[in-house]
């Protein structure tokens, strides 16, 4: 009989711990988890590095920025900035700042005055020229695409 009371005090008890934590438990996880990702975009961009208009890739650090849509193929969702590391390695991040990436202004683009870092106007964030988060409210690096050289054809792909 004491088996049979306690059973029936205990299974209302395991009930309601499971339903509080079922409300309590999702509230505590990590802010990074809590970001939105950034939305698929196709990107398939090929550039020539030897036009002019891609002269800031002549230089080791030089950047440029390729629209999302345009002559060169698919850029993303916000287009794409291609950061020249040496001769023959070339990095490509996508625009949408990760941090709100449905906001509409969360566009990242390189600094204007000293070109050595990038940011969004926006949230704040900041990113080296690796895409690595330097400030902000950002929890996430810049999304990277694969690049290809052959020759003076840089392919950027996801």
């Amino acid at each position: 009989m004491k088996n049979h009371l306690l059973r029936a005090a205990i299974s209302p008890l395991l009930f309601f711990i499971a339903l509080a934590s079922a409300f309590v438990l999702p509230a505590c996880g990590n802010k990074n988890n809590e970001q939105p990702l950034i939305p698929y975009a196709p990107v398939n961009l090929s550039i020539n590095i030897t036009n002019q208009q891609y002269a800031n890739l002549r230089v080791d650090n030089g950047a440029v920025t390729l629209p999302m849509k345009g002559p060169a193929g698919d850029g993303g969702v916000k287009g794409v900035i291609v950061v020249r590391q040496s001769a023959n390695t070339f990095l490509a991040f996508e625009r949408n700042c990760p941090y709100q990436p449905y906001d509409a202004c969360a566009l990242v683009s390189l600094d204007r005055i000293s070109r050595l870092f990038m940011r969004d106007s926006c949230c704040n964030s900041q990113f080296d020229l690796r895409g690595q988060i330097t400030g902000g409210p950002t929890q996430r690096p810049l999304k990277q695409y694969s690049t290809s050289l052959q020759g003076s054809l840089l392919s950027i792909t996801n």
